[in-house]
């Protein structure tokens, strides 16, 4: 970007500030203004005096984007700058579209080598018959070695009708594979599943709020209900939020009109608003469970929160996240956005579920914060419509608690190092995903190919040890010493062993889910997944005992 459209950007974004800033607060004083004025024009001079005369030539336009992103990192997490090669990404929070081929893909093994982790359902890249596992060693002749993953969506995403080429190495074949592939609109779902899991409980995984949620949840329920659904598990685990309209058409899918959803407060009026609901109850019949954890964010929190505060279902699972800030993308010139907090927003019985540590204690920006020490601190208590007794402050806590079980360290260093993917891999490169799901031999095969590709991993202890292996070969210590240390290391390995024939049910669960994905999909890991789902087997246990979950509900 030329210097002279640099100084256009700095001078209009000076000029929206201070427009803003004068219409923002009728409460601030004439002083707050003067020092608005007086620091912009400042930094202005210094933007100025740096790009004209700095010994050194410099980007200007990095120099100015530095300078924007350094004012925003004293404020919230949330608070950023968009460039024009992020809009991608907003497109697709906002939308749920965009332009590509439909691979979802990650880095695997040590060289961090560019994977398809699955092809997309119906998209060009399944349509061509790219597998999972498949490496995606060039895109239009450029080579991926080094990239990250945002880099690669970046060339292959464009405008649909346009072609990418893609090599792609496969297991089991010797030479590299072409694909040519046509772009299409790739719809990423909010809903990512939904099924009947007994002849009354529906299941709907809701994965994110764009702008389709609430049309897609619609379609869910009402295919649900043809089958019989009277009771509804809706699992928010692990979806980090979206837009705040998406997460009001979720809850009017369950409250009936005139209930408020949320409510918003910040510096301006627009920012203060009350959020009711305007009907659209196509579940307003079915008992229902929202399934939380700490991954739940945002604009999931909306919705347990007014689930909750509305006694119209139990929250089960873990405390969620507690990010209760509002975000307003301000359009700037030449394309780029501002993703800026304007508010904070409050449960239909006023709690606040922003965390307090979203900035330091100490920050010398922020001069007064919006809230009271005790709204923000969890201690100020309120209550539900039938009088339960709820907290402000981190997140939704859950009616019932149901803590996950800690991931054991062999099981977390078998994903870690794509284990599972790899094998599956390997397994599926000479027979089908349904011939390894019926092989009764499968988990010795597995266990057989760890050793065969000399898995290992740190357990507790191995720090200690290496530390000392070092320290004896820095000092030079004896025979005896350097014995001593082989016999704990030997007794180590043995551990190894030990976990993982202790853990081999589990890791046979693991394994079935993985394969079950390449088989059926989504459906297939879910209903793998299923008997060891203890969130989701005790919401199934709610649902069928009408009469204690009356009861909590009734805060009895």
């Amino acid at each position: 970007m030329k210097l002279k459209n640099i100084w256009r950007i700095s001078g209009t974004v000076i000029f929206y500030i201070l427009m803003a800033v004068t219409t923002a607060n009728a409460e601030r004083t004439d002083k707050y203004y003067d020092d608005v004025r007086v620091n912009m024009q400042l930094f202005k001079e210094v933007y100025k005096e740096v790009a004209s005369r700095y010994v050194d030539d410099i980007d200007p336009e990095e120099f100015m984007r530095a300078g924007i992103r350094g004012m925003l990192e004293t404020l919230d997490p949330y608070s950023v700058f968009i460039d024009e090669e992020d809009a991608d990404d907003l497109q697709i929070m906002t939308t749920g579209k965009y332009g590509g081929v439909g691979i979802v893909i990650g880095l695997k093994g040590e060289n961090k080598v560019l994977t398809v982790i699955s092809p997309m359902e119906g998209t060009p890249a399944a349509k061509l018959g790219i597998r999972a596992g498949d490496e995606i060693i060039e895109i239009d002749g450029n080579s991926t070695e080094g990239f990250d993953t945002n880099k690669a969506a970046a060339f292959m995403r464009g405008e649909p009708g346009t072609i990418v080429k893609l090599k792609i190495r496969r297991m089991g074949m010797a030479d590299l594979l072409e694909y040519e592939l046509v772009r299409e609109e790739i719809t990423v779902s909010d809903v990512s599943h939904f099924q009947m899991i007994d002849a009354e409980v529906g299941y709907i995984r809701l994965a994110r709020f764009s702008r389709k949620a609430g049309g897609e949840l619609d379609s869910a329920l009402k295919n649900l209900k043809t089958q019989g659904m009277k009771s509804l598990i809706l699992d928010l685990r692990g979806n980090p939020g979206g837009l705040l309209e998406a997460a009001v058409e979720v809850c009017e899918r369950f409250i009936p009109e005139g209930k408020t959803i949320v409510s918003t407060r910040g510096m301006i009026p627009e920012a203060n608003r009350v959020i009711n609901s305007r009907g659209n109850d196509l579940c307003s019949d079915c008992a229902l469970v929202v399934l939380t954890d700490e991954g739940s964010a945002s604009a999931s929190e909306i919705v347990a929160g007014a689930i909750q505060d509305l006694d119209r279902g139990l929250i089960i699972g873990e405390t969620t996240f507690g990010k209760g800030l509002v975000q307003s993308l301000v359009n700037l010139p030449y394309g780029v956005e501002l993703k800026l907090t304007t508010a904070k927003y409050y449960t239909p019985s006023g709690r606040l579920i922003q965390k307090t540590d979203y900035f330091g204690k100490d920050n010398p920006v922020i001069v007064q914060k919006s809230e009271s020490p005790d709204l923000e601190s969890g201690t100020e208590k309120y209550f539900t419509e039938n009088g339960r007794e709820v907290f402000s402050g981190g997140g939704i806590s859950p009616d019932i608690k149901v803590e996950v079980e800690e991931v054991p360290l062999v099981i977390a260093a078998l994903y870690q190092q794509s284990q599972f993917f790899n094998f599956a891999n390997n397994y599926c490169s000479k027979a089908s995903a349904e011939d390894a799901l019926n092989d009764e031999q499968l988990p010795d095969k597995f266990i057989q190919y760890l050793t065969e590709v000399d898995f290992d991993y740190e357990v507790e202890g191995q720090k200690e040890l290496d530390f000392l292996k070092s320290l004896g070969e820095k000092q030079g210590l004896n025979s005896e010493y350097s014995e001593y240390i082989k016999k704990i290391d030997k007794t180590l390995n043995s551990v190894k062993n030990i976990e993982i024939e202790k853990n081999r049910e589990a890791i046979e669960r693991y394994l079935r889910m993985e394969l079950a994905s390449r088989a059926q999909g989504t459906k297939g890991r879910f209903e793998e997944s299923l008997p060891q789902d203890e969130q989701l087997l005790k919401a199934m246990e709610a649902l069928k005992s009408s009469d204690n979950y009356a009861k909590i509900l009734a805060g009895k």
